[in-house]
């Protein structure tokens, strides 16, 4: 590339969604789609299980990673609780980022997450994530009342959910149980399977967004 001249990105919006329709497809067929209003803009969750059982926020790691990633567990889940899976706000994803607010500290982050659960009708939702996702789950235990629910964490930071053995940095009460939760494998899915790599190839051609509070 010569001196002086910078690479172009496209970003193609078609090929993005049809790769996130495909990984969507690996889920429950009772899953809706949801869109939550929040100060930053509306964020697209992908639900599914009982909408009276207890409700799970379960938030994707950062980079190129989408709520469809939790394909592999979405199903088993869903027995025993209402999955709510958000695209994170500002990342890839098929939400609209308002244009003039964007998440960059990590209350904001936790006002999102307060937002979409508000939004949801879930206020008492445990939250789990995987990576990023996993960290602001963390952060927005943090700074809940005492008792008001519970926090997990799947995969070392970086893995994908849907084919990486996870440790739970608190028991997971979902469908592993206290016993499991130490060192769950993975709730379905096979070695080697990575459809959600896919979405990720696609939304690399992105324009750059604003820089996620703590990365």
């Amino acid at each position: 590339m010569p001196v002086g001249r910078s690479r172009t990105h496209t970003y193609d919006d078609e090929a993005f969604r049809i790769a996130y329709e495909k990984v969507l497809a690996k889920w429950p067929a009772d899953r809706e789609a949801l869109t939550v209003a929040t100060p930053f803009g509306a964020t697209r969750v992908n639900a599914c299980g009982p909408r009276d059982a207890p409700p799970l926020l379960l938030l994707p790691g950062g980079g190129s990673a989408t709520s469809v990633s939790w394909y592999a567990q979405a199903a088993d889940l869903a027995r025993v609780r209402r999955v709510h899976a958000p695209d994170l706000i500002g990342a890839p994803g098929l939400g609209a980022p308002a244009g003039d607010r964007h998440p960059r500290t990590v209350a904001d982050l936790v006002g999102w997450v307060d937002a979409l659960l508000d939004g949801l009708g879930a206020e008492a939702a445990d939250v789990g994530g995987h990576s990023y996702g996993a960290w602001i789950a963390l952060h927005h235990a943090l700074r809940s009342p005492p008792g008001c629910a519970a926090c997990s964490s799947w995969t070392r930071p970086g893995a994908s959910p849907g084919t990486r053995r996870r440790t739970c940095s608190t028991p997971c009460r979902c469908c592993c149980g206290p016993r499991r939760a130490a060192s769950a494998p993975s709730c379905g899915g096979r070695p080697g399977e990575r459809p959600w790599i896919r979405t990720g190839s696609t939304s690399r051609r992105r324009p750059p967004a604003s820089r996620q509070p703590g990365r």
